[in-house]
């Protein structure tokens, strides 16, 4: 995992966005979407949103 210097991500749910730091980049998995299909690379993120939330792990595509 690499840690990241604080490089600023919001997140938006509904209508509520928070504001937060992305703290480390981690590994890439390969998801299948369904079989005999291609799959898909995800990676690994850690999100902090401040002292009010626990740091967040997220995967995006």
């Amino acid at each position: 995992m690499d840690t990241c210097s604080g490089t600023p991500v919001s997140l938006t749910l509904g209508r509520r966005r928070i504001e937060g730091v992305l703290r480390a980049v981690g590994e890439f998995v390969d998801m299948p979407e369904a079989p005999g299909t291609p799959g898909r690379r995800l990676r690994n993120l850690i999100l902090d949103f401040g002292p009010a939330c626990a740091p967040v792990e997220v995967w995006l595509a």
